[in-house]
């Protein structure tokens, strides 16, 4: 029997159903969650923050997003305005602060016919106050939970102060209606597939260089009598259960890192991916050909970075890389191959994900690429008028090998890289040689721009 909504009933867009998809086929279904916690060096007045959050929910849709369904099929629907007291928590000291939403991170947020998201006010002695929020991926990405965050203090401030109200974020049901627009577009929609197509085509098959070596390759060809296996199972759900390791970059490096991204129209992100590229290369044979996937928010226009939701869509970033090309080169590649794929994020990522799967053969727990990667661009220049830090919370799992987590740090401008790995697949010890290489390889590049991948594989240590 159909649920009577009074709402209009969206289908999820296809954000969402790789999110969906994720949690569909997962045991531990937090790997869909985003918990955060924005910690400022200030009192927080409680009842102006709950007055602040009110607004907010009035004025973000994101937050009134639902889900449901109906005839054995997910739909969501945007309720109205509503009424939420936000529960508050005081905490004796940051370990006490730490724990409990480490607690809270790792403990699933349910979507369904519910409100996909958990949140809280708090206060700690001697560190101060802030707001934690646990949401459903399904109703923000990581960018969409920021910018309800900020939106939030934003209103917080101006109520504070006594000034006006800021513009509110714009509207995510307008998206979605025009996703579906975008997706009944036949013509585009074919171009998208057929970039694919070729994408698939026009090299062998992948090869999958995890963070951990070729070990669990090399016993997955013993144990299938296969010693051409380029592609394990490493996506088993059976292996989702992972450590989180946050590690620095001090502040220096980082304005380097800015400063040469910034002069040579380079995005973070593909500094970063190259780097980290390189030292699963240097670990897996020296292979040229690795296999990585990046998170991109699909906030190209003024609107839609003014927006909260669920927007994120995975590309699969594959390089061939020959160890000739100087450092400067290898980064324009990375970024090509990346740019053309950010041209065709219309195409639905599952869709993308079938039809390689249609070319090479793969199962259901066969993925070549050997970790996602985030780029979040916090506000680090915005002044806030206090001191504030933002932090990750370990989900406990994850559904690729590992999921890197990079951001600019707001305590002093350095950067934050935080890896959530499967630890039955990565030790730590594999994680920080992973850090210490990509670093090694984003500092060699940066002072010597005509350093060759070979020379950049050979500074990696094992």
């Amino acid at each position: 029997m159909s649920k009577k909504i009074s709402y209009e009933l969206y289908d999820l867009i296809p954000s969402q159903e790789t999110m969906h998809l994720m949690v569909k086929y997962s045991f531990k279904k937090q790997i869909v969650q985003i918990p955060c916690s924005f910690t400022a060096e200030a009192e927080i007045n409680f009842d102006l923050m709950q007055k602040a959050f009110d607004m907010e929910i009035e004025r973000n849709d994101s937050l009134r997003n639902r889900f449901t369904v109906v005839d054995k099929q997910l739909k969501q629907y945007f309720v109205e305005p509503y009424k939420m007291t936000v529960p508050k928590k005081f905490f004796r000291s940051s370990a006490e602060q730490q724990a409990f939403f480490d607690k809270d991170a790792k403990t699933p947020v349910k979507f369904k016919d519910c409100i996909p998201f958990r949140i809280y006010f708090f206060k700690t002695l001697g560190v101060g106050g802030g707001i934690y929020i646990n949401v459903s991926h399904l109703a923000m990405d990581a960018l969409g939970m920021v910018g309800c965050l900020f939106d939030t203090l934003r209103i917080y401030f101006a109520l504070k102060k006594g000034e006006p109200i800021p513009a509110p974020l714009d509207s995510y049901e307008e998206y979605i209606q025009q996703e579906f627009l975008k997706l009944k577009d036949e013509k585009k929609q074919a171009k998208h597939a057929k970039f694919y197509e070729e994408y698939w085509d026009k090299d062998k098959e992948p090869f999958y260089a995890g963070v951990h070596g070729p070990e669990f390759l090399e016993k997955a060809r013993e144990k299938q009598k296969n010693p051409n296996l380029r592609v394990p199972a490493a996506y088993n759900p059976l292996f989702s259960s992972c450590k989180q390791l946050t590690l620095h970059i001090d502040p220096e490096t980082s304005k380097n890192i800015f400063e040469y991204c910034k002069a040579n129209s380079i995005a973070p992100e593909s500094l970063f991916m190259f780097a980290l590229r390189t030292h699963c290369s240097a670990i897996n044979y020296r292979t040229d050909d690795v296999f990585m996937m990046v998170t991109c928010s699909k906030r190209a226009t003024n609107k839609e970075k003014n927006m909260s939701g669920c927007l994120v869509q995975p590309i699969q970033v594959r390089t061939i890389i020959s160890e000739d090309k100087t450092f400067a080169e290898a980064l324009k590649e990375y970024t090509r191959v990346r740019t053309s794929l950010y041209r065709h994020l219309d195409y639905p990522y599952i869709k993308a994900r079938d039809m390689s799967r249609d070319v090479y053969g793969y199962n259901l727990i066969q993925g070549p690429a050997c970790m996602m990667f985030t780029w979040l661009p916090l506000p680090i220049d915005r002044d806030m008028g206090f001191k504030y830090s933002f932090q990750i919370h370990d989900l406990g799992a994850y559904f690729t090998p590992l999921y890197t987590i990079c951001s600019p740090d707001p305590t002093d401008k350095g950067i934050n890289m935080t890896y959530l790995y499967r630890h039955k697949l990565s030790t730590q010890s594999q994680i920080e040689k992973l850090h210490e290489n990509a670093l090694k390889t984003i500092v060699a590049g940066l002072e010597n721009s005509d350093i060759t991948v070979g020379e950049l594989l050979d500074n990696c240590s094992k």
